[in-house]
């Protein structure tokens, strides 16, 4: 005979399925948590890694390499030489900021520049290294290319990734790879898969730390972008629109604003699709030390608006409530991101400190 429910004033436990995950300070979201996990185990993952998985082992961001390599062209002029570094570098920085140059434009100047030089194309790519790996160290503490490693070592038996692309010129995650006993080569052109080795594929190029570079591939300048654009058949961008119309995407330490990716996102779309693929990033915050300055910087903007709209005195006093707009508006940014990647069939999965995303990394592939 079954045994009668008993009906209880308790508060009943949600069911597991419904709690989020639990990584260090984040809080996943249950079913994106559990579809990455259910495309790992159905080897359906495929890796897009951009710049921030590299940052922790003192790689420049895009930008800031961009600007050291016109830095570095700046110091030859006459005119700079009186000034010290320090002062060079804010000056250069602060040109970009102010003509609103784009990286791309900058980075086709600093090319430019290296025109007559008795072999240009490897001038520039060696001064590419250089600017790279200036700073490079090993970090002592977990990173996200470490847990990226593991996980990639993981899935060999098994074949759970469907493939690895990098978007890094750098070989910070095949050196971690060979720390690990896993062979591994880079694949910086159309070329056959190597059986037995894990391909990591690099769409704009490659320029290891050691051992030959050479300039034919990069992706870097202006010229190099229109260059991938007009052709029809770029063996990198085939093999992307195939991945992400047939796997699932997981993109990391990617800022995702590249037009080129995102035409590509949407190129590979069909009509009517959930989002498909996921994103991690930070969620968008600023901390108690800074909501003064973020403050005293909205009031002098504020204050020049108000002179250009001719604004009455009573209405120029700071808010009572102007720190808890600001954070309003940064928790309004996340849901804009997350719609506007939704457009292009990317789920966003929140974290609150990227310190949060080796153990997120370990956790889909535990």
């Amino acid at each position: 005979m079954p045994r009668k429910s008993v009906t209880t004033t308790r508060k009943r436990k949600a069911p597991l399925r419904d709690q989020a995950i639990v990584v260090g300070q984040s809080r996943i979201n249950p079913g994106d948590f559990r579809e990455l996990k259910q495309a790992w185990k159905g080897r359906d993952l495929t890796l897009f890694l951009g710049a921030g998985v590299s940052m922790p082992y003192g790689v420049p961001p895009w930008r800031d390499l961009v600007l050291e390599m016109l830095y570095d062209q700046a110091a030859k002029a006459r005119r700079f030489k009186p000034l010290w570094p320090h002062y060079l570098r804010a000056l250069t920085s602060w040109m970009a900021d102010y003509f609103d140059y784009n990286p791309v434009v900058l980075a086709r100047l600093v090319e430019h520049e290296m025109r007559n030089f008795p072999d240009p194309a490897d001038a520039f790519v060696q001064k590419l290294r250089e600017h790279l790996y200036s700073r490079c160290y090993l970090p002592t503490e977990d990173t996200s290319l470490r847990a990226l490693a593991r996980m990639i070592k993981a899935a060999r038996s098994q074949r759970n990734i469907a493939a690895v692309f990098s978007f890094n010129f750098d070989d910070l995650l095949e050196q971690e790879l060979r720390r690990l006993g896993v062979p591994v080569a880079a694949m910086s052109k159309a070329s056959r898969l190597k059986p037995g080795e894990v391909n990591i594929i690099h769409p704009h190029g490659f320029v290891p730390q050691k051992g030959a570079a050479v300039r034919e591939g990069l992706v870097f300048t202006e010229d190099d972008y229109h260059d991938l654009s007009d052709t029809t058949f770029h063996w990198a961008l085939t093999e992307i629109v195939a991945h992400l119309r047939q796997n699932r995407a997981l993109f990391i330490g990617l800022s995702m604003s590249d037009p080129n990716l995102r035409r590509l996102l949407d190129a590979s779309r069909f009509e009517g699709d959930r989002p498909w693929h996921w994103q991690i990033q930070k969620r968008h915050q600023v901390g108690a030390a800074a909501i003064h300055e973020v403050k005293s910087d909205i009031e002098r903007r504020a204050a020049k608006f108000a002179e250009e709209l001719k604004v009455p005195p009573f209405q120029t006093k700071e808010p009572e409530d102007l720190a808890a707009v600001i954070r309003d508006t940064l928790l309004q940014a996340d849901t804009y991101d997350r719609r506007v990647f939704e457009t292009m069939g990317v789920k966003t999965i929140w974290i609150e400190d990227w310190a949060d995303l080796p153990k997120l990394i370990d956790a889909i592939a535990a």
